[in-house]
């Protein structure tokens, strides 16, 4: 494979496989966020993930229309897959 930058196939090797160990560790953090992060969360665990107050968590996310939530017994609990899925859908671009 030529890059344009004149290296023979052992240099070539070298520099894949450096940009692929970048790439990875560049991206590895995200996706165990994003695949691994099935955590159930408190409201109060909620908003601290969030960095916000509870109150702001509240006003923001949790008593926002469709907003993913799970019962245990009688308490809500927050799956932070699906917080990030909802995050997702729900993000407004200007």
């Amino acid at each position: 494979m030529d890059f344009g930058l004149n290296l023979d196939p052992s240099q070539t090797d070298s520099f894949l496989q450096k940009m692929v160990g970048k790439l990875v560790d560049s991206i590895l953090p995200v996706l165990k966020e994003r695949l691994a992060g099935d955590e159930l969360m408190t409201r109060e665990e909620l908003a601290a993930w969030l960095h916000v107050s509870p109150k702001s968590a509240d006003a923001n996310f949790i008593f926002k229309s469709g907003f993913p939530y799970y019962m245990v017994g009688t308490q809500k609990r927050y799956w932070k897959r699906a917080v990030i899925a909802w995050m997702d859908e729900n993000q407004k671009i200007k």
